[in-house]
């Protein structure tokens, strides 16, 4: 049986690159969103539940924030094979 949440480690170069974004968006987002996005990509290599990648990039989208990672989209929503 596949987990449904499963734990992703992200990457050294996708924890600064999702880090940098984070940061760069800290003044439109909620406290509470700002703070959870810290404290998970205080790592050098960040893990995030599959759940915590989109509260992440939902959380992104709704400061207007509309170049979400294609890595991001493909942990949320993987292509089938072809």
């Amino acid at each position: 049986m596949q987990k449904s949440n499963p734990i992703i480690e992200l990457t050294m170069e996708q924890t600064t690159q999702l880090r940098q974004i984070w940061i760069s968006h800290g003044p439109e987002l909620r406290s509470e969103d700002f703070t959870f996005g810290r404290v998970k990509l205080s790592r050098p290599q960040a893990k995030l539940s599959k759940n915590q990648v989109f509260r992440m990039m939902m959380t992104l989208a709704e400061t207007g924030y509309d170049t979400i990672p294609e890595w991001m989209l493909e942990i949320t929503d993987p292509q089938e094979p072809k």
